[in-house]
């Protein structure tokens, strides 16, 4: 007979960009430090556990545009630009992501109850929230010094026992919050420059259980730089690999994770 089934410990991560971009391009010569951080989760056992999703499930992403501009053209730009960055994160982990559409939730903690308890839009919500305004700020978006970061992108891990007695653990609910006071210091789109596009990716990149990294060479990096281009680099492809699709599907996130 198994040992009795038990949830594990539940965790949630959150990594923020910085306030306000850098205007300066990185270098070869700047790129110390390591080119890609993954999540891991140590079980009662000592087992190790990579943050990631169940790449055997379909992860459905809601968006919430209305602080991302002022014209329905301005927010369905903005809308094109999270789907190409999920696209491209697909491109590079596998992972297979389906748009449920326009949602007015916005993820934040309320008392006791977590932002992922309160997620019923989708498995990862985008959305742009507004600080000076009570009805659409969010306190998961971390200030820096004395205003609040450019963005924030976090994840929820579930672990549990198997009916064998070994330890399973999956990330099943995710955000991207983007903070509208920023929306002029970033350009639309994945061109060069500091672009929202690179953001998108950046914050999405922790949703999905990456860390920051000290390689200026890569989009992870804490800081954002105007680059050439708005890409995952090769640190943060090798990253986004690791906690994709080939380590194969996680048994029983289904049961732990319902999906929505």
């Amino acid at each position: 007979m198994g040992r009795t089934r038990t949830t594990g410990l539940v965790a949630t991560v959150l990594a923020v960009a910085v306030l306000s971009p850098v205007m300066a391009t990185s270098t070869a010569a700047d790129a110390a430090g390591e080119a890609y951080k993954v999540h891991s989760w140590t079980d009662q056992d000592g087992g190790t556990h990579l943050v990631r999703w169940n790449p055997c499930q379909t992860i459905t992403y809601a968006v919430n545009v209305r602080m991302a501009g002022a014209s329905e053209s301005v927010r369905g730009a903005a809308l094109k630009d999270v789907q190409r960055a999920f696209r491209r994160a697909a491109h590079r982990t596998g992972l297979t992501f389906s748009y449920s559409g326009r949602t007015t939730e916005l993820p934040r903690n309320l008392g006791e109850q977590s932002w992922s308890d309160r997620q019923q839009a989708a498995e990862i919500v985008v959305a742009w929230v507004d600080q000076s305004s009570r009805k659409f700020h969010s306190n998961l978006l971390s200030r820096v010094g004395s205003d609040y970061a450019s963005g924030v992108g976090g994840w929820m891990l579930r672990g549990w026992q198997d009916a064998k007695g070994r330890w399973q653990a999956a990330v099943g609910r995710g955000f991207v919050v983007i903070n509208a006071g920023d929306n002029r210091s970033y350009e639309p789109g994945f061109g060069g420059g500091v672009t929202r596009g690179a953001l998108l990716l950046h914050e999405l990149g922790h949703a999905l259980g990456l860390d920051h990294v000290g390689s200026t060479s890569e989009l992870m990096y804490p800081t954002m730089l105007s680059r050439e281009n708005s890409n995952y680099k090769a640190g943060d492809e090798l990253g986004l690999a690791r906690v994709g699709e080939r380590l194969g599907c996680i048994v029983g996130t289904s049961t732990w994770w319902p999906q929505i």
